[in-house]
């Protein structure tokens, strides 16, 4: 028998092997190598193998997690940041444009899609875990008719707040499927909380308690009616075990927590000030030992008290000079108050508006030097966080939306793979107009669709009422045989002759529907005698 501890290292390396291999199986039978939760130096929520909440405004206080979203100024910049990826056209992209199945299965899917009722709140809703860290919807599908056939649509569906997911993980037992997603109910819910499998008998947990509370466990099939959106993930120190749960998404409120709260501790002690002593303090003199002098010093100061003032009562010893006696105001000095506000606002405000906007010259007015391009560098910043965010929003709903309403609909497409895709950049229409006619003068063909699309309007179809020059209308009338196509229109002068009168725009509108409703009768007459 051969001595191990004597063979070479790279022998011992290289003589273990993928148990997969010679499988048609993916390498490790799509299993981690190491569960991710083994990676820490301890181990948190063992009653159902889910992770904790990660967030460190959560851990040290939910009172304070909470309050920070009636912060006006961090609300502002996250509904900013919101509403710019939410209010971005979308479309529905495949994997081969040159396919006429998949661009009916995009057409289809499309018109499926816009549906769905309030579909931008929904996607503003989605990126909520810009805040959280994550996010849910949940949606309810039934069947409508669209374009005369019956498809399956989402009809409604209702946020889920990122504090009230639950993720599981697996110790390598494959005990758990690791990522299952839970949200936590209360006590007071009435439903069945296990059932049994009628494959295998098998009793399952819907409902099992955590050390955060109940948690309602989503199966296979309850998973396809939730979109679950996750912002930035992170790994968690080795030894933190309790933040684990990053790995699940971790939001702009764990970020900037601490900074919000040396903020609001600062902007305490500013009010503090400002009550006690904003408007003077008062020092009201007394003979002390004697009890019925403070009693009467102490009256006649409620009763003569400036509004707002801070009344000090001051023992004097007998004998001490009689002008100590006397009443007196002492002004503070609100110079290091303003010193202290302006710290909040250009320190701690601004820095936690960069964190979120990455700038602040979107909404606040700053001087940047003229010519410097301080303020072109500022939104390109803004412009790179957008699209982040788009792209991040774009996967989660091809996976979590798209697909599974394209499997319901079309379960015949499922090798195809269409893609959700957020338009995050205006095309600069005017001089890709200048380049198509620059083609154009030297005889390049160009596609009429791309045409439409650079000036942002749809090709008509043949029911369609138009509206066209009506020099080019005349040509394609005589194209196709119309009577009279070689008559000018009235109040339009013949091709190559000047005009002798003014236009009645009015006029040409009324005639150019006319004949373009004619024209599209007469094509939809010839490609009917065709087929």
């Amino acid at each position: 028998m051969v001595d191990e501890s004597s063979l070479p290292a790279e022998f011992l390396y290289n003589r273990p092997k993928d148990p997969a291999a010679g499988t048609s199986g993916a390498p490790n039978y799509n299993r981690e190598i190491l569960p991710h939760v083994s990676s820490v130096n301890g181990r948190y929520g063992l009653v159902s193998y889910s992770y904790l909440s990660a967030d460190q405004a959560i851990n040290d206080s939910r009172a304070n997690a909470y309050r920070m979203r009636n912060d006006c100024g961090i609300m502002e910049s996250l509904h900013a940041r919101q509403r710019a990826v939410a209010l971005q056209n979308w479309s529905i992209e495949p994997e081969d444009s040159s396919s006429f199945e998949q661009q009916q299965l995009v057409k289809c899917m499309t018109d499926i899609l816009q549906e769905t009722p309030r579909f931008a709140e929904m996607r503003r809703c989605l990126l909520e875990a810009l805040w959280y860290g994550r996010y849910m919807t949940l949606g309810t599908f039934e069947n409508k008719r669209i374009g005369g056939i019956n498809r399956i649509c989402c009809s409604k569906w209702s946020p889920r707040n990122g504090d009230k997911l639950k993720f599981r993980f697996d110790d390598g037992t494959l005990s758990h499927v690791d990522g299952q997603v839970g949200i936590r109910v209360s006590t007071a819910y009435s439903a069945p909380r296990n059932y049994m499998d009628p494959n295998t008998g098998e009793v399952i947990q819907k409902i099992q308690p955590t050390e955060e509370g109940l948690v309602y466990w989503l199966d296979k099939w309850e998973r396809r009616q939730a979109i679950v959106h996750k912002h930035m993930i992170e790994d968690a120190p080795f030894f933190e075990p309790k933040m684990a749960g990053r790995i699940n998404g971790v939001g702009i409120r764990d970020y900037i927590y601490w900074d919000w709260y040396a903020m609001i501790e600062c902007l305490q002690r500013v009010v503090e000030y400002l009550d006690r002593a904003a408007f003077g303090v008062e020092i009201w003199p007394y003979q002390a030992g004697s009890p019925a002098q403070k009693v009467a010093t102490e009256k006649a100061a409620e009763e003569a008290m400036g509004g707002g003032r801070t009344i000090i009562l001051a023992p004097i010893q007998p004998g001490e000079d009689q002008e100590l006696f006397v009443p007196r105001l002492i002004e503070p000095g609100l110079g290091g108050i303003n010193t202290t506000i302006d710290m909040i606002r250009t320190y701690w405000g601004h820095k936690i508006k960069r964190f979120i906007l990455g700038q602040v010259l979107s909404s606040e007015a700053e001087a940047t030097g003229l010519g410097s391009g301080v303020a072109d560098a500022h939104l390109a910043t803004l412009a790179d966080i957008v699209q982040y965010d788009s792209v991040n929003l774009e996967e989660t709903i091809t996976t979590d939306f798209l697909r599974p309403l394209q499997l319901w609909n079309f379960p015949d497409s499922a090798n195809i793979r269409l893609q959700f895709r957020i338009s995050t950049e205006e095309p600069d229409s005017d001089r890709r107009l200048a380049s198509m006619k620059m083609a154009w003068d030297m005889g390049m063909k160009i596609k009429a669709d791309e045409v439409a699309d650079t000036i942002g309007v749809s090709m008509p179809d043949a029911d369609d009422e138009v509206l066209q020059n009506p020099a080019f209308m005349q040509a394609g009338q005589a194209a196709m045989g119309m009577p009279g196509a070689e008559e000018p229109m009235q109040g339009m002068p013949a091709p190559g002759e000047p005009a002798q009168s003014p236009i009645d725009l009015g006029q040409v509108i009324e005639q150019n529907s006319a004949n373009g409703a004619a024209m599209s009768r007469a094509f939809k007459n010839r490609v009917e005698s065709y087929l």
